[in-house]
């Protein structure tokens, strides 16, 4: 189920992502065929996302063609928006309503606290530091483990292994880290767990259990249901919102956890395939500060609905499925997945529309991607997507994808989707926010065709926002990229931080009346650019040794110190030798292949597509 959590961390268009074409290692030199007018040592390049309406339409024969699907919301859309929800609550209706008005005829009742286990995803060794009363007890006899401070665990020849006051202990089941109290001071803080894609350490209320895994040892967390909630329902709704729609979420969340604990065997993850869990608190591994995962307005809706669930006619607790943003109305359940549900039927959702900021998504996925997720094979050139059914509630019900392959000139349709309709958001390769959506075919860049070579790598960077084009719809792949302009892109990508505002750019040929000042002064300061001579030449060609050196400081690219390459054109006794390794380093991730018998032309200045790809190998492996 897609919830709100994931929006957090991304609020742009789904990322696309494919393998590079069978010439992605190749480095494409290709002469510069005209010149562009430079203003402020920068060609006036456009920084806006392209609009639609301003796409040249491309004709059928096109074969550079690509697809913009546009659409309403976030997420399945069946049962309570999020946003909706919100915007009910701002509307002055209370959390009962807003449950009502998402589920159709249930009504609220009770269930007692219970304990529940959530599965965590711990690194080979970790450690774990209680804070408050704990007992450790070997799972092989129960007896009590005396300890005092860390415990690090390990597992070796299918054994548990805790290292206890410098002595290793070892226990065929496992063990128990039990809290004694249920204080808001009882707690312990875990080492290296994985939550969602990033590694983190992180602070759990309750006890763990510590068992026998496949490589290393598998980590449970034990709490009660109202504690559990602590850590799930600010990562899944904003604690700023309005208390009624932080209610209503404490209740669907409630809701939802009581189901699934009864369907999972009294075992939750803590991912989105049940709901986000992030505990009490978590830090990058071993930084100093924790950020709560907790809240206290949150707090505050989960005690004040303390045990209330939602049930239907029956007094069964619900399936208390929610989304992030409805699109102005939800659906029928069994016009998504297959089941019709009573209480989980269409209503209109003004109350979305007016507080969600993901009505009128956008995403443009290239000709290829699509040809391979929809037909299995990039040799068929897609030349038409339609829509053949759609619900009242406009949600997509039915596409008919039609194409032909590149050579053979042989007819290919499909029909989708194959299962449900909730598949359509991942039927043409990329992730689509939702199935109201429709679709369009059109050209982004003028002079880049789904043939040319670099094309999936150039709109991999323009659909992250790395790269725009030129006012004309043009993208002008062999024109000499400048120094502003890989600056550009790289911050872009990297979101990079300001430095305090007492720091002042050291390049001199930098004014700060000009538009990127601040630019350079981010790409200085974080070590990615730091000029000749005391300038930073913003006008000035990228060249290859250069392009090497931004991209491995840019994306911290290391290399073991004894791994080096030969290359035809350039002497390792006599070459810069700090650029020489960061030339071997990218060479060493699989950046590019000029090494060996192969001229790295250090000297030879890089055009945008060049640089675009070997930006997007670094980016992502896949293109590598």
């Amino acid at each position: 189920m897609q919830r709100l959590h994931s929006l957090f961390i991304l609020l742009l268009v789904a990322i696309i992502t494919f393998s590079g074409s069978g010439l992605a290692l190749a480095d494409d030199i290709v002469d510069n065929v005209e010149t562009y007018p430079i203003i402020d040592g920068e060609p006036i390049e456009r920084v806006e996302y392209v609009d639609p309406a301003e796409v040249v339409q491309a004709s059928s024969s096109n074969s550079g063609a690509t697809f913009t699907f546009t659409g309403d919301g976030w997420g399945h859309r069946i049962g309570m928006s999020q946003y909706g929800a919100r915007g009910m609550a701002q509307d002055g209706k209370n959390y009962e309503q807003i449950l009502k008005h998402y589920y159709q005829g249930i009504k609220l009742g009770t269930r007692d606290d219970r304990d529940v286990k959530v599965r965590l995803s711990p690194s080979e060794t970790f450690t774990i530091e209680p804070n408050g009363n704990h007992k450790l007890y070997n799972a092989d006899n129960n007896e009590e483990v005396s300890f005092t401070g860390k415990l690090e665990f390990s597992q070796k020849s299918n054994k548990v292994v805790v290292n206890v006051n410098d002595q290793e202990i070892t226990s065929d089941k496992g063990f128990e880290l039990r809290a004694t109290n249920n204080s808001n001071d009882t707690f312990a803080a875990v080492s290296q767990v994985t939550q969602g894609t990033s590694t983190v350490d992180a602070q759990y209320r309750g006890s763990f259990i510590i068992g026998v895994g496949n490589n290393r040892p598998t980590l449970t967390n034990e709490l009660k249901m109202e504690d559990y909630l602590r850590g799930v329902v600010p990562n899944e709704m904003p604690a700023s919102w309005n208390l009624e729609a932080l209610k209503a979420q404490a209740i669907a969340a409630r809701t939802y956890a009581h189901v699934q604990v009864n369907s999972n065997s009294g075992t939750l993850v803590d991912t989105v395939a049940n709901q986000v869990y992030k505990g009490k608190a978590t830090r990058a591994h071993s930084a100093v500060n924790w950020q709560a995962s907790e809240h206290s307005r949150s707090d505050d809706a989960i005690k004040q609905t303390v045990g209330q669930v939602a049930l239907d006619n029956n007094n069964n607790l619900i399936n208390a499925v929610f989304h992030a943003s409805s699109g102005g109305h939800t659906e029928n359940s069994e016009n998504v997945w297959t089941s019709s549900v009573s209480y989980l039927k269409a209503v209109n959702d003004p109350y979305d529309t007016a507080t969600s900021p993901f009505n009128n998504w956008q995403v443009i996925v290239p000709n290829a991607t699509i040809a391979q997720a929809v037909f299995g094979s990039r040799d068929i050139m897609v030349e038409d997507i339609q829509i053949k059914k759609r619900t009242s509630a406009d949600s997509v019900q039915e596409v008919k994808v039609t194409g032909k392959h590149k050579t053979s000139g042989k007819a290919h349709s499909v029909v989708l989707p194959s299962g449900n309709a909730d598949g359509l958001r991942s039927a043409f390769g990329v992730s689509l926010r939702s199935i109201k959506f429709d679709v369009e075919r059109n050209d982004i860049f003028t002079d880049v065709t789904n043939t040319f070579s670099g094309f999936e790598e150039i709109m991999f960077l323009y659909n992250r926002g790395v790269i725009t084009g030129y006012p004309d719809n043009s993208f002008r792949p062999n024109q000499t990229i400048t120094r502003v302009q890989t600056a550009r892109m790289l911050d872009r990508e990297l979101n990079l931080s300001a430095p305090p505002s007492s720091y002042n750019l050291k390049a001199t040929d930098i004014t700060k009346d000009q538009s990127y000042y601040d630019l350079f002064r981010k790409m200085e300061y974080h070590g990615i650019m730091t000029g000749s001579n005391g300038k930073m030449n913003p006008g000035g060609d990228l060249t290859r040794a250069q392009m090497a050196a931004v991209l491995t400081r840019a994306f911290n690219l290391t290399k073991p110190d004894s791994v080096t390459f030969t290359y035809a054109d350039i002497n390792r006794d006599t070459y810069n030798q700090s650029l020489l390794k960061e030339i071997d380093t990218i060479a060493y991730h699989g950046l590019t292949t000029e090494h060996g018998d192969r001229a790295f032309r250090p000297n030879q200045t890089t055009n945008r597509v060049q640089f675009s790809r070997f930006m997007t190998r670094a980016i992502d492996e896949s293109f590598r």
